[in-house]
Order: C-alpha cells, then sequence, then structure tokens
C-alpha cells in the first residue's frame, strides 16, 4: 500500500457471540494485531466483544507508540502532547480532558485493562477500512502531505481569495473552514519567502512545519514591499487542530 500505514486487524475464523460487556468473556479465537503486514507479539490476546476488538492497556501502547499509566480507576494513554483518559470504574473517556459522550470505555478482564482499538486509532487520525479478502479491519494512516495540500489562490472562490487578502499583511496562521493561510507579513523585497518543509500527524493535532528564506545575498532584488505567504486545505479529523511551527526555532509560528 504505497504511501500508507497500515496496521490490520485480522479476525479470527470463530467470531465471538454479541453479548453484554460485562459478561463477555474472552474468546479462544481471538483477533491477532498485524503492522505493516507483520504479526506483533501480544503481551496479552486481543478481544473480540460485540463486534469491536479490544487489547490490553499495555498492547496498545506499543501498538499506537504511547505511554499507559494507570492510578486506581483512572488510566491514561499519552502521545506527545494528547491524552486520552479512561475511568474504568464508571466507564467516561475524555479526550485532551475534554470529556467524550460517544467515546468507548475500558473493559477489565482477569486483572487486565483493556482499550478498544477502533476508537483509539481513529482519535489519532486513521481510517478504519474492512478487507474483505483478507478478512481484517485495516487501521490506515495517509502520508500527512496528503492531509495539508497547498493550492493555487487563483483556483479558490472569490470569497475564499477575499479572505486571503484581508489576512495576509499581518504575520500568523488563519482558517476558514478548511482553507489555512500562513502568512509572514510585510517585508522589504521578493528575496524572503516561506516554504513547508515538513508536516506531522499526531493525535488531536496535524503539525506543519514551515521555514522562513531568506535573500540570496549574491542577488540584487527589486525594492518592492511583499508579503509572502502560504494557502493550503486540511480536512481535520474529530477533535484535531492545525499547528504550525518554525521548522528553525521549533516553536510556535507566530
Amino acid at each position: 500500500m504505497k504511501g500508507k500505514t497500515a496496521l490490520a486487524v485480522v479476525l479470527g475464523m470463530t467470531l465471538l457471540a454479541a453479548q453484554p460487556i460485562e459478561a463477555a468473556p474472552a474468546s479462544s479465537a481471538t483477533p491477532a494485531i498485524m503492522i505493516d503486514g507483520k504479526q506483533v507479539t501480544m503481551k496479552k490476546a486481543s478481544l473480540l466483544i460485540t463486534q469491536r476488538t479490544y487489547v490490553s492497556a499495555q498492547d496498545a501502547s506499543s501498538i499506537l507508540q504511547a505511554d499507559w499509566k494507570q492510578e486506581g480507576q483512572t488510566g491514561k494513554l499519552t502521545r506527545g502532547q494528547a491524552t486520552l483518559t479512561f475511568q474504568i470504574d464508571t466507564g467516561k473517556v475524555a479526550v485532551n480532558g475534554s470529556w467524550k459522550t460517544d467515546g468507548q470505555l475500558a473493559i477489565v478482564r482477569d486483572g487486565t485493562v483493556y482499550l478498544p482499538l477502533r476508537w483509539m486509532a481513529e482519535q489519532a487520525g486513521y481510517q478504519i477500512e474492512w478487507n474483505a479478502e483478507k478478512r481484517a479491519v485495516e487501521v490506515i494512516a495517509a502520508q500527512s502531505e496528503e492531509k495539508f495540500t497547498l493550492v493555487e489562490v487563483d483556483k479558490l472562490t472569490s470569497e475564499q481569495q477575499a479572505f486571503i487578502e484581508s489576512v495576509k499583511k499581518k504575520k500568523g496562521v488563519y482558517h476558514q473552514g478548511d482553507l489555512y493561510v500562513i502568512a509572514r507579513g510585510e517585508l522589504p523585497h521578493p528575496g524572503y519567502g516561506l516554504q513547508v518543509v515538513k508536516v506531522q500527524q499526531s493525535w488531536e493535532q496535524l503539525i506543519v512545519y514551515v521555514k522562513q528564506t531568506s535573500p540570496d545575498p549574491d542577488r540584487m532584488y527589486p525594492q518592492v514591499i511583499t508579503y509572502p505567504y502560504l494557502v493550503g486545505k486540511a480536512k481535520l479529523p474529530p477533535y484535531t487542530t492545525l499547528v504550525v511551527i518554525d521548522a528553525d526555532t521549533n516553536q510556535p509560528f507566530q
């Protein structure tokens, strides 16, 4: 699968019949977890309960490259600056401290905490697809450049072009719907520029790294006021924000 990273949840031949979570035992034919076509060595066998795949908190931290910490009845799965919080006894779930009515709860089996794989993957910005040929649920993360795409201003609507004109002269990051403008502000000539050097996807954030380019010292530039800026589009997953970072300082672009 070119340009994509895939996690495959391969279902066993015998599926556990749907029943209440409180009464659901572990299945003898539990789903195997595969990453990039290779099966992961699990600390605990995964569970299939009411057609949902659960993995132990320890395995979840390994699969999603996150940290799991539990204090009493509260467990937190942290990846970068984003945290999923599970209140094990009440079934409440929070994303970055905001409690979600549509979150999926953690469960406990034989003293082990299990977390819902599909829901966690979706919070991390992955897409979920069913592979009928492999009988697998594939959790797919497109390369980050597919999530933030630079666009040509003259192909935008008049309303969008007017928005760009209204913000491009002041340094900062602006957005209107899925349209984003990264503006460097007023500069004395066209030798100054702005370019995207890297884009990264993490829980709750799509991070765009930009570089503020400088004039070539061996070149003459017309003394004309310019306003370097970039325009891009990004369709963000739920609860996700776009953050722009200065690639040279690793600080927020302001």
